[in-house]
């Protein structure tokens, strides 16, 4: 394969200045005569206009809302057999009726084209008859999966949207541009590609909280999968079983290879079958040079997409770029040693996966907000004995409406916000979560009965500050698919719990028994929907995100209510504590994350990570098999302009980790509930703490710590937490940024590659609050390529 003779600027997302390789194969020619018999030629999309500047979205016309309060829509599953989760994942655009639901308070509904994740062996139920009927669908989010420890994940990702659908102005390698008028809101003149919102059809998966190899056909986040080509009718031109010809072979020899789940395998492109693979690098090559039909007539030498990827293959890398389907195929490993120790030993799982709720979304850079508010979302369950196994029998001999207590028909409720701006600065900032799809539905429990509610928060933008359950008792299980050490499950009791973008939570919740003459009992899971603990109210601010029903024959023996659990469920013996003992190969300085005005001159606020954007390249290498501690800062306040209080919910990908120590110079001191009270935890010298609260000195950073800190034990496991804000003192003309902070430590261990870390406010990432990190076998800190 020839070389390029240019200079090598950044990879990832076509911005590779190469020339187009030339010759199409004999494949192609059956596109090209669709091409032609259509009529079209280089005629534009019918309906669009000529893509040089954004369109004033439409007025769409209103349409019947579905009904609130109806059932909890139980989501369809694509469910493992046999050791093997198989299945395929359709991404398709329908028409929607989409809610304007804001604050709690109804708001019209209107059809809209969004995309979504479907699968045709995972149809969704039929609506309820308590939904209003009508023509357009309603958002559901994509289909659970289920898969259990050990299992091999064999997932087709079919990439069918019609482009067409769409304003071809968001579906290019390019920023969306400020138009007249402000059609798309106009981003800020500072936004520069890739960090601005871009190439909305483009998409991937990302499965968040697993702790699987981040390369080739795993959980891949550089992955670019382009539409399936169409005529200018908008027919397809290739069909999913053409576009996927050879990959049953692929994933019999991955379910080979990945016998041992440390095996990263494939490692190269070659490793493909060659059907599959000349055929993608056919497609390729055609967008590139214009010639498939229904695509712009070629693309910029900047954004072309077969030569980044013939380079990469060359030099013994990973293709990012593909055109209508990519396999995916990877181990959930299974941690089976009886102990744990440390030093990581070679050749042998050191952590493995955590059972527990999980989920996946799109991860387009650039597209990711745009992509999850769409609603290309949907929840990963991964089951294990030591979690499901021990919640089933200590339920077993209970029957609820006939049928024996199963973790497996316990509610999964999945949150989002859904719209479909395509620019989303602002859009979710009071829109309402939608709780599988459905706003403000119910959820049907018996007295006295428990359920394991498995909790996703899949918004793109909010947190769901949860507020003591009214009428119910529950006890958290897990945070972020990790279970709880018994410790922090006894003192959960009813407590409140902030859910930011990217968590999850399992909670076992308690129906009452009802008194003698009520048949029934209503209450209502309520919420703060908020962007920081800061914006957390005493009073007021709530609104209800379902309604539970307490109706039904009595669940529980003697005429008493379900038991909790006494004690939670065992921990897999990888999750100790990580100590003092086990640090090595760092630090690394601390990152700062901030939201702050532009300093270019032009409008807007820009989101850094060290004062950096994301650029393709790597910003932090560690070892693989070793533990750091690393702090990471927030300096987001109102000052000089500022947006305010954000806790940018710092994301990381692979590994969890634990919070050792948390400083928010926000906080307030809890009521009795749990909710923070009118207090300040923290007083700004001169003034005076008293034994509840500790003082700051804006000229003493040493005070700038955790309010009588407690020692690190029995840390909670997280793969999203969210970065208390920070605050701005003032003091004549002098402005003072105390940051908020946490210190977290994690394992770097059994997974080498590059993945990201990133704010989970998605309009933040996708504008530029990533880093990528690189987990580096043998302790071999080398350069790495870049991946831009």
């Amino acid at each position: 394969m020839q070389k390029s003779n240019t200079t090598r600027p950044s990879r990832r997302y076509g911005r590779l200045a190469v020339c187009a390789a030339g010759g199409a194969l004999a494949l192609f020619a059956t596109l090209v005569a669709a091409h032609a018999q259509s009529g079209q030629g280089s005629r534009q999309r019918p309906g669009l206009r000529d893509g040089t500047q954004p369109a004033l979205a439409p007025t769409k016309p209103t349409v019947a809302c579905p009904n609130e309060g109806a059932p909890l829509l139980k989501l369809p599953e694509i469910v493992s057999e046999k050791g093997i989760l198989r299945g395929t994942l359709a991404l398709i655009d329908e028409q929607q009726r989409i809610s304007s639901s804001a604050k709690g308070t109804p708001g019209p509904c209107a059809p809209q084209y969004v995309r979504n994740f479907r699968s045709a062996a995972a149809p969704i139920p039929a609506s309820d008859t308590t939904v209003v009927p009508t023509t357009y669908a309603d958002p559901v989010p994509g289909p659970t999966l289920r898969a259990q420890l050990g299992d091999i994940v064999q997932l087709t990702f079919l990439n069918e949207v019609n482009s067409n659908h769409f304003d071809p102005n968001i579906d290019r390698e390019a920023c969306i541009q400020v138009s007249p008028g402000g059609g798309f809101g106009g981003y800020p003149g500072q936004d520069e590609y890739p960090n601005c919102l871009h190439a909305s059809s483009t998409a991937n998966l990302h499965f968040h909280g697993t702790h699987v190899s981040p390369t080739s056909t795993a959980d891949n986040i550089f992955l670019q999968v382009r539409p399936l080509p169409r005529n200018n009718a908008g027919d397809l031109v290739i069909s999913p079983d053409q576009i996927t010809t050879g990959l049953n072979t692929f994933f019999e020899n991955c379910t080979k290879e990945l016998a041992n789940p440390k095996n990263q395998w494939p490692h190269t492109w070659s490793q493909l079958p060659s059907q599959w693979s000349s055929q993608q690098e056919t497609l390729l090559k055609a967008y590139d040079a214009g010639t498939t039909p229904y695509n712009p007539p070629g693309q910029p030498e900047g954004q072309k997409l077969w030569p980044p990827n013939a380079m990469l293959i060359e030099e013994g890398g990973w293709p990012q770029y593909y055109v209508g389907a990519f396999p995916y195929c990877f181990a959930l490993p299974e941690y089976k040693e009886a102990t744990w120790s440390w030093p990581p030993k070679a050749g042998v799982l050191n952590m493995g996966q955590s059972p527990g709720t999980h989920w996946y979304h799109a991860h387009k850079h650039g597209a990711t907000a745009i992509n999850v508010a769409n609603g290309m979302i949907g929840a990963f369950i991964i089951e294990g004995k030591s979690y499901d196994g021990a919640l089933n029998e200590a339920y077993k001999g209970y029957t609820v409406n006939g049928k024996p207590w199963n973790t497996r028909d316990q509610p999964v409720i999945v949150l989002n916000q859904i719209s479909v701006a395509p620019n989303l600065l602002g859009g979710l900032a009071n829109v309402d979560f939608t709780v599988n799809g459905r706003l403000r539905p119910t959820v049907n429990m018996n007295p006295g009965e428990i359920q394991l509610w498995r909790i996703v928060n899949g918004s793109g933008r909010s947190a769901a500050y949860f507020m003591p359950p009214q009428g119910l008792e529950w006890y958290q299980l897990a945070q972020d698919g990790v279970q709880f050490a018994n410790v922090n499950y006894q003192n959960s009791h009813n407590k409140p719990f902030y859910m930011a973008s990217g968590n999850r939570v399992d909670l076992l919740v308690r129906a009452p028994s009802l008194p003698t003459g009520q048949p029934s009992l209503s209450t209502d899971v309520k919420i703060q929907n908020v962007i920081s603990r800061k914006a957390v109210k005493t009073t007021g601010g709530t609104v209800t995100l379902f309604t539970v029903n307490v109706t039904g024959q009595p669940v529980g023996a003697n005429g008493q209510p379900m038991p909790f659990l006494p004690s939670a469920p065992p921990q897999p013996p990888f999750l100790t504590d990580i100590t003092d003992s086990e640090l090595s190969g760092g630090p690394i300085p601390p990152l700062v994350f901030n939201s702050a005005p532009s300093t270019s001159g032009n409008p807007g606020t820009v989101h850094t990570i060290n004062d950096k954007q994301f650029n393709g390249e790597v910003n932090i290498r560690v070892p693989l098999n070793h533990a750091q501690e690393w702090v990471i800062k927030n300096a987001t306040t109102n000052a000089n302009g500022g947006p305010g209080a954000i806790d940018h919910p710092f994301h990381i990908h692979v590994n969890p980790f634990q919070i050792t120590e948390f400083f928010d110079p926000n906080e307030r001191v809890p009521g009795p509930d749990g909710v923070p009270s009118d207090k300040p935890r923290y007083v700004v010298a001169p003034a005076t703490a008293d034994n509840d609260q500790c003082q700051l000195d804006p000229s003493k950073p040493s005070t700038w710590v955790p309010c009588k800190a407690k020692p690190f034990a029995n840390g909670i496991w997280w793969d999203t937490f969210a970065i208390p804000s920070g605050l701005a003192v003032t003091a004549g003309t002098t402005t003072t940024i105390i940051p908020g902070y946490f210190k977290m430590r994690s394992r770097f261990v059994d997974y080498a590659g590059v993945y990201v870390l990133h704010c989970h406010i998605l309009v933040h990432e996708d504008r530029g609050m990533m880093f990528e990190v690189e987990v580096v076998a043998n302790n071999t800190l080398a350069p790495h390529m870049s991946h831009h």
